[in-house]
């Protein structure tokens, strides 16, 4: 795609933000950290879009380390290029000006990658709802093969189709037919979903609301890449339910319990199930077919498939929770 990635290693050490955007030393000057360097190379070129990895980002707590990028996500706006950018990730005043403006800029996009084990931390509410949860589970060890061809160089994406379209939908004055369509079916699913997880006090709000129906727009826009290894389409809808939804849901009440059982239902047939014979029904049923990552004739398969896996775990070990 012709953009370019950094990859910055977390510590289980990080205890604060010095490591990520910097700190002064005892002679005063500052030294910046990796996360603002990259930051500051990004915005100094603009026409390059640029990523930044934390590798095993949860080995130490995001909520520690990273606050002022998490505050700062939330306060972006437009720019005249394209795109939007956050005021100065630094709250407190620096002498040296090269590093107290610095920002987001528009073509920086943060990832994170994580593994859950005993060596790790869990998320906060405050930073799932800040991201997409994007799960790599399946394996296919057969799939080694090249298909003979040299390799190609990616081609280089314009900036333009980098930036989203909106970030929020009050700004979406001139959408279309199809969009509001797509829209109007994310919300209708969002609205059936609250339902059944306000008795958890695990409703969705707003920033879900809209970047589930972003989501959704963008993927009109690049509908052949939605398809699975077999060449089937795969529902946009159905993979930002899976990766917004579904990581808020941990724990072992009765209320877990319950939210479970109604979004596997939801998720198969539209209404939710109200036993636990009929919820262990329809994960006999997934396990006979192999375990799949996709639950045929289901409303949303993805969905339904790793709901299906989160019911096992909760009926054979009394937990359960989104991460392996």
């Amino acid at each position: 795609t012709g953009g370019i990635a950094n990859l910055v290693p977390v510590r289980p050490d990080w205890t604060d933000s010095s490591e990520v955007l910097g700190y002064s030393d005892l002679d005063h000057k500052f030294r910046p950290g990796p996360v603002l360097e990259i930051a500051r190379e990004a915005a100094a070129n603009p026409d390059q879009f640029h990523t930044c990895i934390l590798d095993e980002m949860n080995l130490a707590r995001v909520e520690q380390y990273f606050p002022e990028f998490l505050s700062k996500i939330e306060d972006r706006y437009p720019q005249a290029n394209g795109g939007y950018q956050t005021k100065p990730v630094f709250c407190q005043t620096l002498r040296d000006p090269e590093w107290a403006n610095v920002c987001i800029p528009a073509n920086l996009a943060i990832v994170g990658t994580v593994n859950v084990d005993e060596s790790t931390h869990d998320f906060s509410r405050k930073v799932l709802d800040r991201a997409f949860t994007i799960e790599l589970s399946e394996i296919h060890l057969h799939h080694w093969k090249s298909n003979g061809g040299p390799p190609r160089a990616p081609a280089k994406w314009p900036m333009s189709w980098w930036h989203p379209i909106k970030i929020q939908l009050r700004e979406l004055t001139n959408a279309t037919a199809a969009q509001l369509s797509e829209i109007d079916r994310a919300i209708t699913a969002l609205d059936s979903i609250n339902e059944i997880l306000g008795p958890a006090q695990l409703k969705v709000a707003y920033r879900t609301r809209d970047e589930v129906a972003f989501y959704v727009l963008h993927a009109q826009q690049i509908s052949d890449a939605f398809i699975d290894r077999k060449g089937d389409p795969v529902d946009p809808l159905d993979l930002a339910l899976q990766m917004k939804v579904l990581p808020r849901i941990a724990g072992r009440s009765s209320a877990i319990r319950r939210c479970l059982l109604g979004l596997l239902g939801w998720a198969v047939t539209g209404k939710p199930l109200e036993s636990d014979d009929a919820g262990n029904a329809l994960v006999e049923r997934w396990e006979m077919m192999g375990q799949p990552s996709a639950l045929d004739n289901s409303n949303y398969p993805r969905l339904a498939a790793k709901l299906c896996l989160m019911w096992q775990r909760f009926v054979n070990d009394g937990y359960t929770s989104y991460w392996l």
